[in-house]
């Protein structure tokens, strides 16, 4: 989350001080909370797989009961949400400065946290509805209800019990051609981070939609807003997209023994990827029209470079999520200030697929990538010797 934190704080100063202002004063007022249970909701649903993924297998063999391994992934899912809290702690700042009391919303807050975390996690059937009505009750507004978010925070840990086996899952043949193969496989790799990538996505689109109907604004602050939501919620899309791709469909060296080139392989993902911010440039239309323009002509060139991206993801701690959030911000700022930019960005893209390509002909065949953890301790590590 440090990427998207560094984002939205950059975006947020080049927007102005009113911005902040007033998104502070909506954010602490008596309809904001709903913003900001949706947001810590978005975030742990991001970060609970990756969390809670693995707590089935050796661990359980550790003298420690299954209650203590759901509470601490609960703690670990709640952290993942700091970034969150140091934001809203600035917007806090900005609104108490304003005459607003942002205390019982940031007390909610700490309810909302592992109450969010719970909501996330595999779970008894019951206890899921009850963290989630605690994460929406602590904003409803003054002490009382965050105190009866506690109390219903309380009662669903007490009753979610260590975290649920999923269930062996049964495959079954089915007869079909090959068409839409590269499809099917990317779509069933993506699964279920596709909803969580494009919630994502719309936070900053949903902040510059904010930001233009609560303001009066001349025209060309209006496309500076839409250009800097509608580009960075393309970037937040491509590199949650990509980052599931490079995990759960790497690009693989022994692909190039199949009927395709590089380049084709290449180019479509740049087409699957690029397909899926479609809607965003719509959002991004309702706006300001112009703006749309823009932000799609940006499309290409970083739908390219997050193709090029997923090549690279092994040989990176920051897998291909890194490599997009930095170039892509950095594309979509510099669109936002010069506009035309984007026929540049545009002009650009037949050059990063040719990188891309190139990066996917430099694979080698032979190549074997360990799952990257601390080797030392682990019996069954190749490399821990």
């Amino acid at each position: 989350m440090a990427p998207v934190l560094a984002a939205v704080v950059g975006g947020m100063m080049l927007l102005g001080v009113d911005f902040i202002d007033s998104f502070g004063a909506l954010l602490f007022g008596s309809s904001g909370g709903l913003i900001i249970a949706f947001a810590c909701l978005g975030v742990a649903w991001i970060a609970a797989p990756r969390v809670c993924r693995g707590l089935d297998g050796w661990m359980r063999h550790l003298p420690v009961s299954g209650l203590a391994h759901r509470r601490a992934a609960m703690i670990a899912i709640a952290a993942a949400q700091g970034s969150l809290l140091l934001l809203l702690l600035f917007f806090a700042a900005a609104a108490a400065q304003n005459g607003a009391d942002p205390w019982p919303s940031l007390a909610g807050l700490l309810v909302a946290l592992p109450a969010a975390a719970l909501a996330a996690m595999p779970v008894r059937p019951l206890a899921r509805p009850l963290a989630l009505s605690a994460a929406f009750v602590s904003f409803s507004g003054g002490w009382p209800p965050v105190v009866a978010g506690a109390a219903l925070l309380i009662v669903s840990d007490a009753i979610a019990g260590p975290l649920r086996k999923a269930p062996p899952t049964i495959t079954f043949a089915r007869k079909g051609t090959g068409r839409w193969l590269e499809a099917r496989i990317a779509w069933r790799a993506l699964g279920g981070s596709l909803p969580g990538a494009f919630l994502t996505s719309l936070l900053p689109l949903g902040a510059a939609m904010l930001f233009v109907r609560n303001n009066e604004l001349a025209p060309v602050h209006v496309r500076l807003g839409a250009l800097l939501g509608g580009g960075t919620a393309v970037v937040f899309l491509l590199s949650g997209l990509g980052e599931s791709l490079a995990v759960r469909r790497p690009a693989w060296p022994w692909s190039r023994s199949l009927p395709w080139t590089a380049r084709q392989r290449v180019l479509f993902d740049s087409v699957f990827l690029g397909a899926h911010a479609l809607p965003l440039v719509l959002l991004t239309a309702g706006i300001e029209p112009l703006a749309a323009v823009a932000v799609l002509l940006e499309i290409p060139l970083l739908a390219a470079r997050t193709a090029g991206a997923v090549r690279r993801a092994p040989e990176r701690r920051t897998g291909a999520s890194g490599e997009i959030l930095v170039e892509g911000m950095l594309l979509a700022a510099a669109v936002a200030l010069l506009p035309w930019g984007s026929l540049v960005a545009l002009g650009g893209a037949p050059w990063a697929i040719r990188a891309a390509a190139e990066r996917e002909r430099r694979q080698k065949v032979s190549r074997w990538q360990e799952i990257h953890h601390l080797a030392v301790g682990d019996p069954q590590s190749w490399s821990s010797g």
